[in-house]
């Protein structure tokens, strides 16, 4: 994830990719009837896989807006937006450090919810992981299409 100028709202890239993985569920379940092998385990993995994809995206992305403006609030109003980005970049460990602080809960939410989900079998393991797996690229996409609109 990029660090965008401040006040920029995170809430665009989430639902960007909370529609991404809504996508690839939908994907992923109609695979699974093309193929024969689709029971109500297949829906809950893969929205379950979905939710905490995008539930662990939205609280890095609340801890990282929420870090850079508490350390942005600290610099001088007159800044240009280079020298804004500079003050930023010095002190990328301050924000940094108070984003590990999400680390931890984020990881926890992950594998309570996944284990859970699993070990009950109330979701299909292949179902559950895809979700968890296309989240990179789906955020790859969003930083292209960010590009090409900043081109244009």
């Amino acid at each position: 994830m990029t660090l965008h100028k401040q006040n920029a709202s995170p809430w665009g890239d989430i639902l960007f990719l909370a529609a991404g993985e809504l996508l690839v569920s939908l994907v992923t379940i109609a695979v699974f009837c093309l193929v024969g092998r689709y029971d109500w385990r297949v829906l809950t993995g893969a929205l379950a896989g979905s939710a905490v994809m995008v539930a662990n995206f939205a609280i890095l992305s609340v801890s990282v807006a929420r870090a850079v403006d508490r350390v942005m609030a600290g610099r001088e109003a007159s800044l240009s937006e280079e020298e804004a980005e500079a003050f930023a970049a010095a002190h990328a460990a301050e924000i940094q450090k108070s984003v590990k602080g999400s680390y931890l809960i984020r990881q926890l939410l992950m594998i309570a919810v996944i284990a859970t989900l699993l070990v009950l079998k109330l979701g299909n393991v292949i179902a559950t992981l895809i979700p968890l797996l296309v989240f990179r690229p789906i955020l790859t996409v969003r930083e292209a299409l960010r590009a090409k609109k900043a081109k244009t």
